[in-house]
């Protein structure tokens, strides 16, 4: 696999502060060696012809990063896709199944009406204590978790 990214302009010697991707080189299709995986033009402009890495590096060059989209594209085309979904779900951190943000959880179970089993959620420690069931009296019922944020008091 090859890569590239814009280079320096031959008027200043400089690169432009808006070039900082570096993408992977398109080898089929209308546009072979002259695109990028996600569509970025690999062919000479005006003021910045592009610089082409060949093979593909395994670190970006100072001071560029990798395009997203690019690495995506390729990965699935050497059939790694699968193994780095797998990385990113184990990597993610869980999220709270009431507001969905990424908290510590705790688990709260409850029985629902006319079941015979207890149903689990993880939920945060805010909307524990929010779904936290109540007494015939309407307060909360206490618990170690309730007590400990202060919900029941």
């Amino acid at each position: 696999m090859r890569a590239f990214y814009r280079g320096y302009s031959a008027a200043t010697g400089r690169r432009a502060k808006q070039v900082r991707n570096v993408h992977v080189m398109r080898e089929d299709g209308k546009f072979a060696g002259r695109q990028g995986l996600c569509g970025a033009v690999g062919w000479g402009v005006t003021q910045s012809p592009p610089v082409l890495l060949d093979p593909m590096p395994s670190e970006p060059p100072a001071g560029l990063i990798w395009c997203r989209a690019c690495i995506g594209h390729a990965s699935q085309l050497v059939g790694q896709l699968d193994s780095f979904a797998r990385i990113i779900a184990a990597a993610a951190p869980e999220h709270c199944g009431r507001c969905r943000q990424p908290r510590p959880l705790f688990d709260f179970s409850w029985v629902p009406d006319g079941w015979m089993e207890f149903k689990t959620i993880r939920l945060c420690a805010r909307c524990h204590s929010l779904s936290a069931l109540e007494d015939e009296d309407g307060q909360l019922d206490s618990g170690p978790l309730l007590d400990r944020i202060g919900a029941t008091s």
